[in-house]
């Protein structure tokens, strides 16, 4: 329970209750019992007193109705934690603090009830398999969840069954305790619910945890969680000699509002030599009349996004938004009083845009008069430089009125609120904000303007600044901001000419040594240098967190559940892994080890892989197919580069996705199940909610016989030999048990009552690129899937034109992703169906000029060649473009797009 030694038990004093103890207190009693590591006595309250509670003991309260305690034990409990012993409080117990006096202020919510879906199950709803389950989120962390991120889910509610919660609610806190976790409801967090909380008394400490503490509860899937929660909780209250604990984050009352504050770091100022990061010249240029299309720019710590003619609307430096608007006016510089009013305008818009690798500029109309806008994002630090110059220099400036707006706004789940208060200061042309949060944000513009302003636009949910500057544009003007994650130092200097030095030297790379592609295609040559480049902009490193490949870049949305999510740009592990596999195919082999390193960092200590992991650090686990990719992804890391030192010391966490994955195997078939594990491909729809989806089967099936060879090669013999039997005993059942001979193709997915779904989709795709199913029984799908009904000419759809429910700007119901082309391409390739195979692979490719120059969209309508999806710039539509490399010329630097 400590890491003692069994010589080192562990004593723990589990006071019952007086009278007959609940089902729930007995299942706790009993898993207590169960610890190898704890000497455990129970003790009726009525009996409780200082003689049970000697030094090093830990109490623990686990009671179903709040206990009263007599003036004895009451005396007796505060001298022992007061004396450096440990209390532990949790369900209704999580009271006692206000009886002990160390607390002025109860619980608000002391619910005992029937459960029923709740508002915060909303969401859940959507999907196909509705995932109500119940846990704790820290906020960025705290030793009550180590091994378990920064949050946990421990209870999955059952309909009718008995509920117990005691949480602060609302304005109302614990005056004295900290708040160290609220409630996550699936993919959200509820700060208004407040659940644990922790006391520091004389040389001791206690902790409450107000609800989902249920040992008794009838679905199980959490019960490691909640044991390594508990035994967590142990371990914070124990006695430690006096030593200093590590404190954790805690939640916080929402404070909103700016205040000046000379404390605040300036940031450095600019070098002289700063306009070499504005040099444009590059082997790849995309250029041409400003459109209302979105652009990208992103480093590993840094995210712009905009529009060509609109200019940036959002910059991020993981995982806080450093920028929330920026605008720029011209004519007349505007009354003071009508900007802190809010009436600023921002009538600059652009007339020619250029893109090239990690540099933008765009010519901008300024009253007749035209000026350079030129803008670079650095390619391994929180850095943005924007460059303001006039064409043509003339007798008089160009002048411009340049707003920010920045709120420091944490990633998603977080609330807005989250900063809490804002306190900056400026001198000059410089100027610092900090969030309560810890993030700071260096502002520096040169030559300092006439006038810098900040202006409190903070509302009753969040903070928020408006910064406003008169520029006079004489000749170039730049505006730098760095960034610095919490508790870092700022920095001192910024090395300007080292951005320009090491993205010219990354491009180089990618250009010269790592893969180039024979054709007489000037075209396809294009758009692979391109699909290269953006495929290494999107590995983020979050400081606390690590490095690997985020999903894709847009703007934040509107809304609840869009403010805070600038596209996909958070770490995903079905997305990572399939834009990893393109990253080996180009040789960009360091970011598929890093994302092979993230994934097995941050597995569920079930060995599962996550689904998502915001760069805010908050996880979870409910996708069933990030598992088998990820290990499909280490057999083919080792196979692409023969890096077994790597996978040597990767190998126990693959082991335990590798045991996960077959305790998911529930009906003994043979094949991994979504059934209470997650979805797989489609998450939602008439296509959602298969008990096993032929795609996850498939990759269970090349999962399998890749990692026997990566096996062999690690000298891993035994297991060698039981993964081969098991890639044959699963390739076996998929035959038997997806393949219809009467329609003579195989079904989209098996349901729980063993049926097929015989739906035609795109996703036999898979399975076929993989080598997990028979090619010859693809022979009608392969046929069908180049046909009009399947493929338009900007690619494939999920499923068929002709499909009774098919939806053109369905997300899962017939829409476009570059993604499915890919996948269909590499199918076809496999199968030797080479000029089907070329046409898809042609039509992926030219869609980096199509929509956002330069990158892949997410997904495009049915019917219409636009994109209609989250994110302009997807990391696997990218990949994608990149897939048939796995096949053509597999090992090879050079290779010949066949005729």
């Amino acid at each position: 329970m400590n890491d003692r030694t069994p010589e080192e038990r562990q004593p723990v004093l589990f006071v019952l209750p007086d009278r007959e103890p609940s089902e729930e207190v007995a299942a706790a009693r009993a898993w207590l019992e169960a610890l190898p590591n704890a000497d455990v006595r129970a003790v009726p309250l009525a009996e409780l007193s200082g003689e049970f509670l000697g030094y090093g003991t830990t109490v623990w309260f686990h009671w179903t109705e709040p206990p009263v305690l007599p003036h004895t034990a009451r005396l007796a409990l505060d001298a022992h934690v007061r004396a450096g012993g440990g209390l532990l409080a949790t369900l209704a117990a999580a009271t006692l603090p206000v009886q002990l006096g160390w607390e002025k202020v109860a619980p608000d919510e002391m619910t005992d009830a029937v459960w029923n879906a709740e508002p915060d199950d909303e969401l859940a709803l959507s999907f196909s398999a509705v995932p109500f389950i119940r846990g704790f989120q820290s906020f960025r962390g705290h030793p009550l969840f180590a091994g378990l991120g920064s949050g946990v889910y421990t209870w999955a509610p059952q309909e009718g069954k008995r509920h117990i919660r005691y949480a602060y609610t609302g304005d109302v806190w614990p005056r004295k305790g900290r708040v160290v976790a609220v409630q996550r409801a699936y993919i959200s967090v509820n700060p208004e619910r407040r659940l644990a909380w922790e006391y520091a008394v004389g040389d001791g400490w206690a902790v409450c945890i107000g609800a989902y503490v249920y040992f008794s509860a009838s679905d199980r899937r959490y019960a490691l969680h909640l044991d390594r929660l508990l035994r967590n909780a142990f371990r914070r209250i124990a006695p430690n000699g006096h030593r200093v604990r590590e404190m954790g984050g805690a939640w916080q009352a929402s404070a909103v509002g700016v205040e000046r504050d000379e404390r605040v770091p300036l940031p450095p100022g600019l070098a002289v030599d700063a306009e070499v990061v504005s040099d444009l010249a590059d082997d790849l240029r995309l250029e041409g009349e400003a459109t209302d299309a979105a652009y990208t720019l992103a480093g590993t710590r840094a995210l712009l996004v905009g529009r060509e003619r609109g200019g940036h609307e959002e910059i991020w430096f993981h995982p806080v938004r450093a920028v929330s608007r920026w605008g720029l006016s011209a004519g007349a510089w505007e009354r003071l009083e009508d900007v802190e009013r809010g009436n600023h305008r921002n009538n600059v818009v652009a007339t020619h845009y250029c893109l090239t690798p990690g540099y933008i500029e765009r010519r901008l109309d300024v009253d007749g008069r035209t000026v350079l806008e030129r803008t670079t994002v650095a390619l391994d630090e929180p850095g943005v430089l924007v460059e303001l110059r006039p064409e043509v220099e003339a007798a008089d400036p160009v002048r411009l009125d340049w707003v920010m707006e920045c709120d420091l706004r944490l990633m998603w789940p977080y609330p807005a609120s989250a900063t809490g208060r804002l306190a900056y200061s400026k001198k000059g042309g410089g100027l610092g904000l900090r969030g309560e949060a810890g993030e700071w944000l260096g502002v520096q513009v040169d030559p300092a303007p006439r006038l810098i302003t900040v202006e409190n636009l903070s509302d009753d949910e969040h903070s928020r600044v408006r910064i406003h500057a008169e520029l006079e544009l004489w000749g170039p003007v730049r505006i730098l901001l760095v960034g610095a994650h919490r508790e870092a130092v700022p920095p001192g200097a910024v090395d300007l000419r080292g951005w320009a030095e090491r993205r010219s030297a990354e491009r180089r790379r990618q250009r010269d040594h790592v893969f180039v592609l024979d054709s007489d295609e000037p075209e396809l040559v294009e758009a692979l240098e391109w699909a290269k480049w953006r495929l290494s902009t999107y590995r983020v490193h979050v400081p606390d967190l690590g490095t690997s490949l985020v999903a894709g870049y847009g703007r934040s949305g509107a809304g609840e559940f869009g403010d805070g999510r600038p596209g996909y740009a958070w770490y995903f592990g079905r997305d990572a892994c399939w834009t990893a596999l393109s990253s080996l195919a180009v040789g960009q082999t360091g970011a598929a080890r890093e994302v092979l390193e993230f994934l097995g960092r941050h597995q569920d200590i079930t060995g599962k892989i996550l689904h998502e992991c915001t760069t805010s650090g908050v996880v979870h686990y409910d996708a069933a197919d990030s598992s088998p990719l990820y290990l499909l992804l280490a057999a083919r890391y080792l196979e692409g580069t023969g890096d077994t030192e790597t996978l040597q010391r990767e190998w126990p966490r693959i082991l335990a996705c590798y045991e996960y994955c077959l305790s998911t195997d529930n009906d003994g078939d043979g094949l991994v199940e979504n059934t209470n594990v997650g979805h797989g491909w489609v998450e939602f729809g008439r296509l959602g909610g298969h008990h096993v989806s032929l795609y996850l089967a498939g990759l269970w099936v090349a999962a399998l016989a890749e990692l026997e060879v990566a096996a062999r090669t690690l000298g891993q013999l035994d297991f060698a030999d039981e993964f081969a039997y098991r890639a044959a005993a699963a390739r076996s059942s998929l035959e038997l048990s997806f393949y219809d001979p009467l329609e003579a193709r195989y079904a989209d997915g098996r349901r729980a009552d063993g049926s097929l779904d015989m739906a035609e989709t795109v996703l036999t795709a898979v399975p076929l690129a993989l080598g997990a199913v028979r090619p010859e029984r693809c022979a009608s799908w392969l046929d069908r899937v180049a046909s009009e009904d399947f493929t338009s000419p900007w690619g494939v759809r999920l499923v068929p034109r002709s499909d009774p429910e098919y939806e053109p700007d369905g997300y899962h119901a017939g829409t476009v992703w570059p993604l499915y082309t890919g996948w269909v391409s590499l199918a076809e390739f496999r199968a030797g169906r080479t000029d089907s195979a070329r046409g898809h692979w042609e039509s992926a490719l030219r869609l980096y000029r199509a929509h956002t120059l330069g990158a892949w969209p997410e997904v495009l309508h049915g019917d219409e060649a636009r994109s209609i999806g989250v994110t302009p710039d997807q990391a696997w539509s990218t990949a994608a473009a990149l897939f048939p490399l796995l096949e053509l010329g597999r090992g090879s630097r050079n290779r010949t797009v066949p005729s």
